[in-house]
């Protein structure tokens, strides 16, 4: 074998040969931005500091937020009927003309006109309305309380999900960079072998068909290459949507890896005693809300009871000096019996009754549905950490059998071809033990989601 073979498949050897530079390249690229993007322009983020952005500037939840504050005010308004109503007023009258009376004579008996009244008359008046009892408002006030409850569990699942959404595709633009990483080192390999065989041909010592056949392979593996990229920014864009930067010029640089990350989860105690999916809340919160509506309907048969006070002051004269005045004031009460409603609020009672039986039916199958799904996570997890086992044990196999074929080859006792496809299937290794790292990680979070527990980075 001639010095110019042995100088190419040391090359593509040097590709494949040590498994820990490789990783140390693949945390170098999560501070290597894409290639044609501006570097001035940069911000880094953890898995955790990029779910803290998002929680303050994705736009759903801030909008989920402002639901709170609204259900917040609606209490305080419905709180705010129960308190005393005051009116004030002031009326001013100029009669430019006095109403004409006609009033029979009482010596004659003739009908003689007399104008009455006053030119100028004032008043001024104070009135005062206070709910007493009122069944409605009570059941109306704790409505708002339990809907504000039920704002509130509503917005855990939105940033529960944000959550699990900004985490995904953390990972997803991870192992993107892992592919693009790993399809840049095979192409180098491939261009270095192309290089050199052509080298090779030229002197004979291979036919055209070999520099043919790679040329074919490089030219479809530059080409997934740039499928790979496409995604990589794809995946890129996806994630700067859910932090709520996506109409920002800035580029992300991602600081945590996939096996930084795998190494903070493979210890720790992902079992749950218990299920504590913020959906169940907010089905208990609906639950309680048809109860209320029940209520609401069976005060409709409580009698209401408000109670008033008038106060004024008036001046009657024909000219403006207020010499005398007039006081007059009242107070009341005004209750409200009802007698029958011809059997529609009774029929409204039985629906809404109804209503809580289906509500209390559905939280107990969703219970049950997410029973199932926590039992089918845990199963799923167990196999995916002994598929992550299984690939990192062949990952120890590709590389010692790339070892041993290198070893042959030096000693003149294998050919090139088994170096390169030793050299291959150990990047396949790596890519598929990187791959159950990406898998194991889903899992992880699936655990976390079925259980309810919060995720701790």
């Amino acid at each position: 074998m001639n010095t110019i073979s042995k100088i190419m498949i040391s090359t593509i050897f040097q590709n494949f040969i040590s498994y820990k530079w490789r990783l140390a390249g693949v945390l170098m690229w999560s501070f290597i931005p894409v290639s044609g993007q501006d570097v001035t322009n940069q911000a880094h983020f953890s898995v955790q500091q990029a779910v803290d952005y998002a929680m303050q500037n994705n736009k759903n939840i801030l909008s989920s937020r402002l639901d709170i504050d609204k259900a917040h005010y609606k209490i305080r308004e419905i709180r705010a009927t129960g308190a005393p109503l005051l009116y004030g007023g002031f009326e001013f009258r100029d009669q430019l003309e006095l109403p004409v009376f006609v009033f029979p004579d009482p010596n004659t008996g003739e009908q003689t006109p007399i104008q009455v009244g006053t030119k100028y008359s004032t008043s001024a008046s104070f009135r005062a309305n206070q709910l007493i009892f009122d069944g409605s408002y009570f059941i109306g006030l704790k409505a708002a309380k339990e809907y504000r409850a039920l704002t509130m569990n509503a917005h855990k699942i939105n940033e529960r999900d944000l959550k699990v959404n900004v985490i995904k595709s953390y990972f997803l633009v991870l192992i993107s960079r892992e592919n693009v990483l790993l399809l840049q080192k095979n192409i180098e390999a491939l261009q270095a072998l192309l290089e050199e065989t052509s080298v090779m041909f030229k002197e004979g010592f291979v036919e055209s068909l070999d520099v043919e056949r790679l040329t074919l392979q490089l030219s479809n593996m530059k080409i997934q290459e740039a499928k790979v990229k496409n995604a990589l920014e794809a995946s890129l864009g996806v994630l700067k949507f859910y932090m709520g930067m996506e109409n920002t010029g800035t580029m992300i640089v991602l600081t945590d890896g996939l096996e930084k990350l795998y190494d903070h989860f493979k210890n720790k105690d992902l079992t749950s005693n218990g299920i504590f999916r913020p959906e169940l809340q907010l089905l208990q919160s609906q639950i309680e809300m048809e109860k209320l509506d029940v209520q609401r309907y069976q005060t409709l048969l409580l009698p209401t009871v408000n109670g008033f006070f008038n106060y004024q002051r008036q001046f009657f004269g024909d000219q403006l000096n207020f010499d005398r005045l007039f006081n007059t004031s009242l107070w009341g009460l005004n209750v409200t019996i009802p007698i029958t409603s011809s059997g529609v609020n009774k029929n409204r009672i039985l629906q809404s009754k109804i209503g809580v039986e289906q509500a209390i039916l559905k939280k107990e199958y969703t219970q049950n549905l997410f029973q199932m799904e926590m039992t089918n996570a845990q199963r799923d997890f167990r196999l995916a950490d002994i598929h992550l086992l299984q690939q990192k044990e062949n990952l120890w196999l590709a590389e010692k059998i790339s070892n041993t074929t290198m070893i042959k080859y030096k000693e003149g006792v294998g050919s090139n071809m088994e170096v390169v496809n030793a050299g291959l299937e150990l990047t396949r290794a790596q890519t598929n033990y990187m791959d159950a790292i990406y898998d194991f990680l889903l899992h992880v979070l699936n655990m976390y989601i079925t259980s309810g527990k919060e995720v701790e980075f």
